[in-house]
């Protein structure tokens, strides 16, 4: 923890800090401040006023009390590493409780604990008065609560390798910081957890739009009613587009009850054998087991066609059971991990729901018989038996399989939402393979191409009702997230990889990334896993959630 501080030097105005009321000057190294990344924040708190504000309505309270969640909001953009750097914040309204803390943290710092309680973070907390740094303890005891009206200051020093901060402009404590301190990248944060308090930026705001490295798309009135009226706004808001709707889902923190259904078909004998599904499943138990997944029965299901016992082979029926097992007596912030490495495939959409007109498949051992599982049975069996905050992690290592679970929330590698659209090339190959069956061949093939046909225009026509007919009737409280191996159009690779051996692509890029890629955000693992497959593959790896989610916030499972 660090030393104790040295005397606290006289307090310094904005002026003589050479920081002005409108911009940061030389301290944001020629840039004019920064803003609260809609991005980078927990979701119970939501950020107004053109980036300037942040407000906590009371959502969820229950669960921010019982859990002790600090929930925090970082700054767009990260100090400058250079001379001094001073941010002041108005506490408009300190809420019920007065639970607001102010202060620095790094990119790694949970969302859901306030400046000061976790490593390379320190804070100013409104409710004590008193500073805390890198402890759930206070470090120091000023005793300095926050009032309505008061200005908090945050003064880091590179220079003298020391924290100030400040209320109602006078000096209440200085901290000094530690070698290793000054080489990371430290971010302004605050954390609320009183309902209806509310917490402006005012030195130094942003005037030149938002940062490069962390886009803003639009302040938009938050989507989530709150049990307190919004703060009067005083200033003017820019034009935003619609508020999107209120899903109401809930995220785990991932430390209740860790169960795990891990899934891989070699299909030995058959036509179409594979090699490395039931490697994967090895190497995907290992890589959970690391987690706090344990394998005793009652906590993990592996299915897999090199076992005697016919309990365990991956049938039809055993899938089923090991779906409904799996989220069996799920609560909120559980995690349940789903794994699946063996063949997809694809057959004509029943209920326009599909974008491409065709749902996704998984084949279980048995299909010839039995049949295979469709997207839409897998949505009803892992998805909607959920409870909202209880956590469904899935990985599907097969073709066809981007709507494997029919999740309606589509993400790109920056974390942004995207519209799901059928292929235009895929429809082009598709209606030109149809022409050539409707020209030559037998009947058989001419039903065939006409009946391809008519799927690929229909698959085109049907694109915005799909859409909206997923997000209506797909769209979960529960906090299910899934990767798959490869867009609906294409194929996932069965490969070998030195150190792995035989090995599906995705689970390879999902296990690698996880292992190597220290803290990632969801967006980082996507951009990860698809980095480790590029060149290689064709396949471009899909990430998709159950309700609206920020993916810039640490992934845990």
């Amino acid at each position: 923890s660090p030393m104790g501080p040295p005397p606290s030097p006289p307090y310094l105005s904005n002026e003589e800090r050479g920081l002005s009321q409108g911009g940061a000057g030389s301290a944001y190294g020629g840039s004019e401040g920064f803003l609260w990344s809609l991005q980078d924040k927990h979701q119970f708190l939501e950020v107004r006023g053109d980036g300037t504000e942040i407000y906590y309505s009371g959502r969820d309270h229950q669960v921010v009390e019982n859990d002790e969640l600090g929930p925090i909001v970082r700054a767009d953009r990260p100090i400058p590493r250079q001379g001094q750097f001073y941010f002041e914040v108005s506490i408009v309204d300190t809420g019920e409780n007065n639970e607001i803390a102010v202060g620095i943290c790094t990119r790694s710092a949970p969302l859901d604990q306030f400046p000061g309680w976790v490593p390379s973070s320190f804070g100013y907390h409104g409710d004590d008065g008193n500073i805390f740094c890198e402890s759930q303890d206070a470090t120091y005891l000023p005793e300095k609560s926050f009032k309505s009206g008061y200005p908090i200051g945050v003064l880091l020093d590179f220079n003298a390798r020391t924290l100030t901060f400040s209320r109602k402009k006078k000096d209440v404590q200085t901290v000094e910081l530690q070698e290793h301190h000054m080489n990371q990248d430290f971010y302004p944060c605050v954390g609320i957890s009183s309902p209806g308090a509310v917490v402006r930026l005012t030195v130094p705001i942003s005037s030149g739009g938002p940062s490069p490295v962390s886009p803003q798309q639009g302040y938009q009135p938050s989507p989530y009613p709150g049990n307190y009226p919004p703060p009067r706004q005083h200033y003017q808001q820019s034009p935003v587009s619609e508020a999107p709707p209120s899903h109401g889902g809930l995220l785990s923190n991932c430390r209740g009850n860790k169960k795990a259904l891990l899934i891989g078909i070699n299909y030995f004998g058959q036509r179409g054998e594979l090699r490395g599904c039931i490697n994967d499943v090895n190497n995907i138990k290992s890589l959970v087991q690391s987690r706090g997944f344990s394998d005793d029965p009652s906590h993990m299901v592996i299915l897999t066609d090199d076992q005697r016992d016919p309990r365990f082979q991956p049938t039809r029926e055993n899938i089923i059971e090991g779906m409904l097992w799996l989220v069996s007596e799920a609560q909120p912030n559980d995690s349940l991990f789903f794994h699946y490495s063996g063949h997809g495939s694809q057959k004509m959409d029943q209920d326009s729901d599909e974008v491409d007109g065709s749902d996704e498949t998984i084949v279980p051992l048995d299909y010839k018989s039995a049949g295979d599982i469709v997207d839409d049975e897998m949505n009803a069996l892992l998805v909607q038996q959920l409870p909202r905050g209880a956590r469904l992690t899935a990985i599907f290592d097969s073709c066809h399989s981007a709507t494997a679970l029919d999740l309606p929330f589509i993400y790109d590698c920056n974390g942004q939402p995207k519209q799901q659209k059928y292929s235009r090339k895929t429809a082009g190959m598709d209606l030109l393979q149809s022409g050539l069956s409707l020209k030559g061949g037998n009947m058989f093939d001419k039903l065939s191409g006409a009946k391809k046909a008519y799927s690929t225009l229909s698959a085109l026509a049907n694109e915005g009702k799909a859409q909206d007919i997923t997000a209506q009737t797909r769209s979960t409280q529960a906090d299910a997230i899934m990767f798959s191996g490869c867009k609906d159009y294409q194929t996932s690779a069965d490969t070998n990889v030195s150190g792995y051996g035989a090995t599906g692509a995705a689970s390879y890029a999902f296990i690698n990334a996880v292992r190597t890629g220290g803290n990632l955000t969801f967006a980082e693992l996507l951009a990860n896993m698809r980095d480790t497959l590029y060149g290689k593959y064709e396949q471009k790896i899909q990430m998709s959630t159950g309700f609206p989610t920020d993916m810039n916030i640490p992934f845990v499972f």
